[in-house]
């Protein structure tokens, strides 16, 4: 097959290709060539309401296909990420949360999109699934709870004000402390093996960046043994100064009375 009848081949496969998907586009919207997009937008609602998650997408996709522009189409936009969300497609609702906020940077409900985009990787980190195993949450890959925790801190910082916030706030907390389980667990692990320089630099790591959370005792408790072992005796008495001080009482159900 010479050049040019390999390139004819290839340029009328590609055209019967474009000719499929486009009969097949029109014969996706011929179940609506007589909706508006009000029609079809409530339409998708209603199937949504009723828990109809996969008709809901199919209409709001019909309407942007059909009515590419106009409050309808946004609204629509924005229900495709909810559908996605409660479809437990967490990959389709961020990718449809993405493309939003790249198409409309200054919508007015942006501040809900950058809000569901910590819903959804909050929810995958604290995943149902995993009840059924016996396995500490906190012994999970952190980097889902991260990006939520930075989803819901990119909304606080653009959108302090937003109706969302408050929400936002309370599972930043959660996230948190999740999160510093999750170093103290690091911690303790190079404390039993053995690796004290790591095991202390890691409680001085959460201590410097998850301060106020639960695990402030036990990573200053982990520092002491580091350094006692370490034979910083100096550094392990700072450690205990600050434990006594900022937790009475602490040491003795922390720290074996020949770490003291």
């Amino acid at each position: 097959m010479n050049t040019f009848i390999r390139l004819s081949y290839y340029v009328a496969i590609i055209s019967v290709s474009l000719t499929l998907n486009a009969c097949s586009s029109s014969s996706k919207l011929d179940a609506y060539k007589n909706m508006t997009a009000e029609q079809m937008y409530n339409q998708g609602k209603i199937a949504a309401k009723k828990e109809r998650y996969n008709n809901a997408i199919k209409d709001f996709e019909a309407l942007e296909a059909k009515y590419p522009y106009g409050k309808y189409t946004y609204k629509a936009q924005l229900a495709i990420i909810h559908a996605y969300y409660k479809k437990d497609e967490a990959a389709s609702a961020l990718a449809a949360a993405d493309r939003f906020i790249r198409m409309y940077p200054q919508h007015e409900n942006i501040d809900y999109v950058y809000y569901m985009k910590g819903i959804i990787n909050y929810d995958e980190n604290f995943s149902t699934v995993y009840q059924y195993f016996p396995i500490d949450r906190s012994l999970r890959d952190p980097t889902l709870a991260k990006q939520s925790f930075d989803d819901f801190k990119t909304l606080l910082q653009k959108y302090p004000n937003s109706d969302y916030a408050a929400n936002a706030r309370k599972r930043m907390v959660n996230l948190r402390n999740h999160l510093a389980n999750y170093e103290l667990h690091i911690a303790d692990y190079y404390l039993r093996k053995g690796a004290y320089i790591a095991a202390a630099n890691r409680a001085g790591y959460i201590i410097s960046q998850f301060n106020k959370t639960s695990v402030m005792p036990q990573a200053l408790a982990i520092m002491v043994k580091s350094y006692r072992a370490l034979g910083m005796n100096k550094l392990a008495d700072d450690a205990l100064a600050t434990l006594n001080k900022n937790f009475p009482n602490s040491a003795d159900t922390l720290l074996p009375a020949a770490n003291i």
